[in-house]
C-alpha cells in the first residue's frame, strides 16, 4: 500500500470519528490498532498519539527535527516558497480557540 492509500484511509477513519462516538473513543485509546484494522500499514515500533482540540486547547504539532532539511527550515521560516506544509507535517494557523486553518504552502502561509 503507498502513502496516498495510507491516507485515504486515515482520512476515511478520521471522518468516521466525527459521527461515531464509540469508533472515536477507540482511535484515541488505540489508534495505530484502529489503523490497522482499516488497512493502514503501521510501522512496527510507531507511536501513534491522538490529541483533540476543544474550546480551551489548542495542539501545535512540530516537525520531527531530525528530519529537517537546510531547505525545509528556510521554507517554514519564509525565506523560500520551495516544499509545502505538508512536507513539514501538519501546519496550522490558530484563528480562534477551537478553529485551525491549513497554512498551505509554507513559505507563504499567510497566518493572521
Amino acid at each position: 500500500m503507498n502513502d496516498e492509500q495510507n491516507g485515504r484511509i486515515a482520512a476515511d477513519v478520521y471522518a468516521r470519528t466525527m459521527t461515531d462516538p464509540e469508533f472515536k473513543a477507540q482511535f484515541i485509546a488505540d489508534p495505530a490498532a484502529v489503523l490497522s484494522a482499516a488497512g493502514v500499514e503501521v510501522p512496527e515500533g510507531l507511536t501513534i498519539k491522538v490529541l483533540e482540540n476543544s474550546s480551551t486547547t489548542v495542539h501545535v504539532v512540530l516537525p520531527d527535527p531530525e528530519a529537517m532539511t537546510d531547505e525545509l527550515l528556510a521554507a517554514a521560516s519564509g525565506g523560500s516558497t520551495a516544499g509545502s506544509a505538508s512536507t513539514l507535517g501538519t501546519f496550522a494557523c490558530v484563528t480562534g480557540p477551537s478553529t485551525a486553518a491549513s497554512a498551505g504552502t509554507a513559505g507563504s502561509a499567510g497566518c493572521k
